[in-house]
């Protein structure tokens, strides 16, 4: 399971500061490859988009898959060394927030609980690169609050990294959570339908690529990618967390 919620952590960090977009990205279907940095070393991981559906293999690991459903709102993590898939829907999302409702109403009335307010500016440069073939603009954006973000996004219309999956599809964001209103201000910014293909960081002055797509291939792909694998083991987060709240009780 380490792996599973070390992608599911990697997913919400992500999302929480690079600019999405509301609905899924129109007129691109295919594959894109990024290079990205992870812990200084530079990683790969290749995004599939079909519709609504987004498909990222090797995001925040070198193995696993997420596949996220925009129509059904549904996200699946594959997990090959354990021969099992880990799967969430809104009504999972539900019930685990109903289990958790004494911790998130403790979390509300802390620090941490009212942190959501963090001030997010986001403006177009008027500077451009090309990435993978593709002309992009460069955005500068920075979050304050009480983690500080500062860095690029180089945007493109209808391609690109598709965070707005990652929240506006995901079942675990709540609306009017944290990232949720972080992802709102962004979009009200930057306007919808924009992909990432590049992402910077800036600290101490220093720019640093966080992520970078290498290779952009539109293309039909097969609604097979989007299935779980043949053989694998289903697993319902909902499951597997109401087994830890009966743990607790017990004890």
């Amino acid at each position: 399971m380490r792996a599973v919620q070390w992608r599911t952590a990697a997913i919400l960090a992500l999302a929480a500061w690079l600019p999405p977009r509301l609905a899924g990205q129109t007129g691109f279907n295919g594959v894109i490859t990024f290079q990205q940095d992870r812990d200084g070393k530079m990683g790969t991981f290749v995004q599939t988009t079909k519709g609504r559906r987004v498909r990222l293999d090797g995001f925040g690991s070198d193995s696993g898959t997420v596949i996220i459903d925009g129509d059904t709102k549904s996200m699946m993590m594959v997990e090959p060394s354990e021969k099992k898939y880990f799967v969430m829907t809104e009504a999972d999302a539900k019930q685990m927030a109903a289990l958790m409702g004494p911790m998130l109403e403790r979390m509300k009335n802390s620090k941490a609980g009212n942190a959501g307010d963090d001030k997010v500016n986001f403006k177009n440069t008027g500077r451009h690169e090309t990435v993978a073939g593709v002309r992009c603009d460069v955005w500068h954006g920075s979050s304050l609050g009480d983690e500080d973000h500062e860095g690029d996004a180089c945007l493109a219309a209808g391609v690109g990294f598709d965070v707005g999956a990652l929240v506006y599809a995901n079942p675990l964001m709540q609306r009017g959570g944290r990232t949720w209103n972080k992802m709102e201000q962004y979009r009200s910014l930057i306007g919808d339908n924009k992909g990432i293909l590049k992402a910077t960081r800036l600290e101490n002055g220093k720019s640093t690529v966080e992520m970078e797509a290498v290779k952009i291939e539109p293309k039909t792909v097969s609604d097979d990618l989007f299935k779980p694998p043949a053989g694998y083991t289903a697993v319902r987060m909902s499951d597997m967390m109401m087994k830890a709240h009966n743990a607790m009780k017990q004890k």
